[in-house]
């Protein structure tokens, strides 16, 4: 692929012009990088008296929309970089020129196999919005409905695979080269990385979710999907119902809508708790360009959410450890939380318990003794993100996602309504789907439900009694057997190393005669026998 050499050497001018050889602390060859950095001209032409985070922000900003958005998601992983890296990263701008509208209106007759004329009563060539992976062009169908067109940039697929392939590459060579990237896991980050952005280059995946959430809130007071237009929707191109909303961050028009803050924004918490522990199917891409209000219901307000390419969907056991989380740390019990944080096996390294529950204390105490109207749940998952990356902890990518949409949620909630106390409104959710879950009447029906299976299992179990006695008595010579047959394998191996050791000593010994002793190879094949009979 000459595309991904040239990238290569691209994504190597800009490591050198940013000098960002000189961020791998602790690397044993840190000084000779640094020097073989300096040796490259394009260093010497960079810019002077940013930061760390700075270096990192301007990089990836000068390799354009896919490595911009990779730097997005590094801005939620405060597991993985310090706070000062997360605040420079949470600075990238994704900012894309659109493609001809010409273009696009040939895209989309070619997915869909028809004139526009012919799909469209009108469509408006002028993108109403672009990004780096699609845009979006205003239309009307021939019933005379609003619609947006949603259209994937052409040729991004190549691109997004080339950059891949350049980050993989990149990983994995950070992680041959320095021991301490292990901790920071760059190929498992990458691989995330590639779930998300394919997810957004799949218009088809993306209708899905859509309809799947719609689904979930279908008639409610609280959140309003537009309707995907399947027929008219392919991997490339998505057709959907034009929404006419307020964007969520402009408070002033909210209030002059006649909407009351405070509720709207307690509705905002409800549809997050709704989504994650109710339908376990969550938008995990809720900043402000997503989320508007609509102005024709003043007195319920309502959200209008759009974008559902990045969703997220916990495992039985992932749901459960996160309750379980949320409630310890609501309820100041750290023990528990620690205990939870071991055994869901997130470290990549031992754990000391008593140093680490004293550092959650440390970190939870000052934010949870404020007032509950002042207590503010976002700073304390950055402190206690920070925290963690001491002690090599990494949460799974989902939880990521989810903790990044919750930060969101509080951050527009408190916008909104500055009083917002997400924690008395986030407990009894919670604490009413752990009694769902596991209270007396959750027990009793799956008791109900694995009953009958019981049943017919019942004439089974004297029969499966005896076999698992008879198995309890024979396990003693099973084991002497495997220790027999181990004890050989070994002795094999042995036998084949002895050989091999030897063969290459007598090998070794003619190409020694002519500048050694005569008595230098009996003499080295003697010694690598030996070396081989001790091992």
């Amino acid at each position: 692929m000459p595309g991904a050499f040239l990238r290569v050497f691209q994504v190597a001018h800009v490591i050198c012009r940013y000098r960002l050889l000189s961020l791998l602390r602790g690397h044993p060859l840190l000084r000779l990088l640094v020097l073989l950095q300096w040796l490259t001209p394009s260093a010497w032409f960079g810019p002077r008296n940013l930061s760390d985070g700075e270096r990192l922000q301007m990089a990836l900003q000068s390799l354009g929309p896919i490595f911009i958005k990779f730097g997005q998601l590094l801005a939620t992983r405060g597991d993985l970089l310090p706070p000062l890296w997360i605040e420079a990263l949470s600075r990238l701008q994704d900012q894309v020129p659109p493609f001809p509208g010409e273009q696009a209106r040939r895209i989309i007759e070619q997915e869909l196999g028809e004139s526009i004329d012919t799909l469209f009563d009108n469509f408006d060539t002028t993108p109403l919005a672009s990004a780096s992976v699609a845009q979006v062009h205003t239309a009307h169908l021939k019933t005379g409905q609003d619609v947006v067109v949603k259209v994937v940039r052409p040729g991004i697929g190549k691109v997004v695979e080339r950059d891949l392939a350049v980050m993989r590459t990149g990983a994995r060579w950070l992680e041959t080269l320095w021991q301490d990237a292990r901790y920071f896991r760059p190929s498992h980050v990458v691989r995330d990385y590639e779930q998300i952005i394919r997810g957004e280059l799949d218009l088809a995946a993306e209708a899905r979710n859509s309809e799947t959430m719609r689904r979930h809130f279908l008639f409610s007071p609280l959140l309003h999907i537009p309707p995907v237009f399947m027929d008219l929707s392919t991997s490339r191109v998505m057709t959907m119902e034009r929404i006419y909303g307020i964007p969520v961050n402009d408070i002033e028009r909210i209030k002059a809508a006649g909407i009351d803050p405070r509720v709207l924004a307690e509705r905002g918490v409800e549809i997050f708790f709704s989504q994650v522990f109710r339908f376990n199917f969550f938008h995990a891409d809720m900043h402000p360009g997503n989320i508007f209000v609509n102005p024709a219901k003043p007195e319920s307000p309502q959200y209008l959410t759009i974008d559902c390419a990045i969703v997220g969907r916990l495992s039985r056991q992932d749901l459960d450890i996160l309750g379980r989380l949320a409630l310890a740390v609501m309820r100041k019990d750290y023990g528990t939380l620690v205990d939870v944080v071991i055994r869901a096996g997130w470290s990549t390294a031992p754990i000391d318990r008593a140093r680490f529950q004293r550092a959650v204390e440390d970190v939870v105490e000052p934010i949870m003794s404020q007032p509950l109207d002042q207590l503010e749940f976002a700073p304390l998952v950055m402190k206690l993100f920070d925290m963690a990356r001491g002690f090599h902890i990494e949460a799974p990518i989902q939880y990521i996602l989810l903790l990044k949409t919750l930060v969101h949620i509080e951050g527009l909630g408190r916008s909104i309504y500055p009083q917002l106390d997400i924690w008395t409104l986030g407990r009894p959710l919670l604490e009413q789907w752990m009694l769902e879950q596991y209270g007396p009447t959750a027990t009793l029906k799956k008791i109900q439900d694995r009953l009958p299976e019981w049943a017919a299992q019942l004439p089974d179990m004297p029969d499966l009694f005896r076999d698992g006695l008879e198995n309890l008595r024979d396990m003693p010579a099973q084991q002497r057997r495997h220790e027999a047959r181990m004890e050989q394998l070994l002795n094999r191996h042995r036998r084949r190393q002895i050989a091999g050791l030897a063969g290459l000593g007598l090998l070794a010994a003619p190409l020694a005669v002519t500048t050694t002793p005569a008595w230098a190879p009996p003499a080295l094949g003697a010694v690598l026998v030996w070396l081989a009979i001790r091992r």
